[in-house]
């Protein structure tokens, strides 16, 4: 069960430290951000995450797992669709100047750490099914 609280612990710090790599990506790029935006990214991209690993540490293992799995997911969501689907100021290919491949790939790899923390969220959620 360590492992799995541990494991949980580390996505959250990377996908903190690629969010960060980020958001730095978004200034030198001169990519704004709304403020809706601001709100989901605050509440439901950085904080969520963090509260469930917190959770899964205070014991409930099962609530903190489910928790994390569905903040990672609608980061994905959220992300995927900015930086890979809709045609707006976020979309990788509008970004233009020094800073498109930096902003491309740091989007890129938020989207591989949410997909891999959904994943391993979801696993420790359904696992947890099976403790006493």
């Amino acid at each position: 069960m360590k492992y799995k609280k541990l494991t949980l612990l580390a996505i959250a710090g990377l996908h903190l430290v690629i969010q960060g790599i980020h958001g730095y990506s978004h200034i030198v790029a001169n990519v704004q951000i709304t403020s809706l935006q601001w709100i989901f990214i605050l509440l439901v991209i950085t904080i969520a995450p963090l509260a469930a690993v917190y959770i899964t540490w205070r014991g409930n293992i099962r609530k903190g797992a489910g928790i994390f799995a569905l903040s990672m997911l609608a980061a994905f969501l959220f992300g995927y669709t900015l930086h890979f689907v809709l045609n707006s100021p976020d979309l990788h290919s509008n970004v233009i100047g020094e800073f498109n491949n930096f902003f491309f790939h740091s989007a890129l790899n938020l989207a591989i750490i949410e997909s891999v923390g959904f994943v391993f969220g979801a696993y420790v959620f359904a696992a947890s099914f099976d403790q006493p």
